[in-house]
């Protein structure tokens, strides 16, 4: 499928506001705010640049069974980045949690951790997009 390159946003996690949080952490409004946080996010940088990769990630996203094709297609460039944005955001967050990129890697390989950001022998961090 498709690797983006989100070095930017895992250097930067700290300086944007929240785009993956829980009710625990911003209250009942906390999937509005962390919507409109990621659509803002996804209009300044978005991480899908090209057809092709909006039309991986709109692949990607069918096989999660959680939205009918229709939907999908009927996204705007910016929903569809904005939702790639909070996953991504979701996976730095656990990446945090660990106490080195190496311990969470080491989870990931053990598949307790999602595994989905790496970081290439260049230190850039990429996303995988795909099964």
């Amino acid at each position: 499928m498709t690797e983006l390159n989100v070095t930017h946003m895992v250097e930067s996690a700290d300086d944007y506001p929240p785009m993956s949080a829980s009710v625990a952490e911003l209250g009942n409004d906390a999937a509005a705010i962390t919507w409109r946080n990621a659509k803002a996010y996804a209009a300044s940088r978005p991480l899908l640049t090209n057809d092709a990769d909006r039309d991986d990630a709109r692949q990607w996203l069918k096989g999660f069974g959680a939205w009918e094709p229709a939907e999908i297609a009927a996204w705007s460039d910016n929903e569809l980045n904005a939702l790639i944005v909070q996953f991504v955001a979701g996976d730095i967050r656990e990446l945090e949690a660990f106490d080195s990129f190496e311990d969470y890697q080491k989870a990931a390989e053990a598949g307790t951790a999602g595994g989905r950001l790496y970081k290439a022998d260049d230190g850039q961090f990429y996303f995988y997009m795909g099964d």
